[in-house]
């Protein structure tokens, strides 16, 4: 049996919803009561990842403190790292590199997303395949990054950031399906220990397309980001979302 551990992405300075994140960090805004970490430890828990890091950025102690509080049964499994203020995703990712030791896989996710994908089903099927790399996706158009995979095949072909895809650009088009990229993912522990630190590398952009057999796993399921105040606007009124999330509760308290 493979061992997994997560890495929960919460440093950010969520400047693109500063409305709210001039007070509290992104990850503690609430959805129907719950601040949006709630969801995804909670998740993780349910699904039986026994060892969580959270690298602490920007306000990281408004998110020490609630989960200390929120979480102080499984504390065991949580460890909180600071990882300063102003640093990049995959500098986080190295500063806490040595936590992984003993583990096979690590999954990354944000902080700032709702979702039910299933992460058993998800992380079988990166061990199964045997994949250094497996992204999540969903159907929806995405100008934060898309996943780009030849027709029936489950490895990736090509991963896109910061622009939407008009598949008719691409050579051969009908040979092609893109996905959005949902910021969900599971890596191999020794693919990142052969990577050496590099300031202002971008994480995304340089994994997903530099590292060979990267797999694509799609799913059917609910996922919402709260990148923008007009995202967390429209969750907040919007009443099938609203229930979406109701049922995700309901769903993570058994």
């Amino acid at each position: 049996m493979k061992k997994n551990i997560a890495i929960v992405l919460c440093g950010g300075k969520g400047s693109r919803i500063s409305e709210i994140t001039k007070i509290i960090p992104k990850s503690l805004i609430k959805i129907n009561k719950k601040p949006i970490i709630w969801f995804v430890i909670s998740y993780l828990i349910n699904s039986g990842i026994k060892k969580i890091i959270l690298p602490l950025g920007y306000k990281g102690n408004q998110i020490r403190n609630y989960i200390k509080k929120e979480f102080q049964h499984h504390l065991e499994k949580i460890d909180l790292i600071d990882t300063g203020r102003d640093t990049e995703i995959f500098e986080r990712i190295y500063k806490v590199k040595n936590l992984l030791s003993g583990y096979d896989n690590f999954l990354i996710l944000n902080s700032d997303t709702v979702f039910d994908l299933n992460l058993k089903k998800f992380i079988n099927f990166h061990n199964k395949n045997n994949f250094n790399i497996t992204l999540s996706g969903i159907k929806m158009k995405s100008s934060w990054g898309s996943i780009i995979r030849k027709k029936n095949s489950i490895k990736l072909y090509k991963f896109i950031k910061n622009e939407v895809i008009d598949m008719y650009q691409l050579k051969g088009f009908n040979k092609y399906e893109a996905f959005r990229n949902t910021g969900i993912s599971i890596m191999k522990v020794k693919i990142l220990k052969t990577i050496k630190m590099k300031k202002k590398l971008d994480f995304e952009s340089f994994f997903f397309n530099k590292i060979d057999d990267i797999g694509s796993f799609i799913f059917d399921g609910f996922w919402y980001p709260i990148e923008t105040y007009k995202d967390y606007s429209q969750l907040k009124n919007d009443t099938i979302l609203k229930n979406r999330v109701k049922n995700l509760i309901d769903k993570i308290n058994g």
